[in-house]
């Protein structure tokens, strides 16, 4: 954990109401788009999204920092609500992520990046649960393998060969080239 989530913890841990909210901006994105490839739908990840940081809020008084980084163990939060919401809710829509066109942006750029997004979430909801996580941590959040695999309970090497046999399903599902 960096000194910035350090500080911010310890005063988080505190009591500082301040300091939350900084963890909260700090994160807040980073735990939407999870969720959001977890679900598919941009409702239920913002939805998911504050249930995961009213839980921090609750929980961080027990966060130990020499157990897990901060960011890890709030991942392992998203990820639990995200299991608890799909055992509670048997259908998944898909949804585009919603954009503002922006004015000098073309229509036809507009439209392949949602498109794009857009099968990209779809070949992900196909994958087995822990392809799926490992994928969108290590390579839409941009974790490092040691913080997926704390995140998730596994080795590292169990990260390896999930992420391995991962990208090659998603490349099946999407039609990628082998190299590309």
């Amino acid at each position: 954990m960096n000194s910035r989530s350090n500080h911010l913890v310890e005063r988080a841990q505190r009591g500082s109401r301040e300091a939350l909210g900084a963890l909260y901006t700090d994160h807040h994105q980073k735990i939407y788009r999870y969720l959001y490839y977890r679900t598919g739908d941009p409702q239920t990840a913002e939805d998911l999204t504050a249930d995961v940081f009213l839980k921090m809020v609750r929980a961080i008084p027990g966060y130990q920092a020499g157990a897990i980084p901060f960011q890890a163990w709030l991942y392992q939060i998203a990820r639990n609500i995200a299991i608890d919401h799909h055992r509670h809710n048997a259908a998944h829509p898909l949804e585009t992520i919603q954009e503002n066109l922006r004015t000098s942006e073309k229509v036809e750029e507009t439209l392949d990046r949602r498109l794009t997004r857009n099968a990209l979430s779809r070949a992900l909801s196909e994958l087995e649960e822990l392809q799926r996580d490992v994928l969108v941590l290590r390579f839409i959040e941009g974790m490092p393998i040691l913080e997926v695999a704390q995140t998730l309970h596994k080795s590292e090497d169990a990260v390896k060969a999930l992420q391995r046999r991962g990208l090659i399903a998603l490349r099946g599902k999407i039609n990628l080239p082998e190299n590309p």
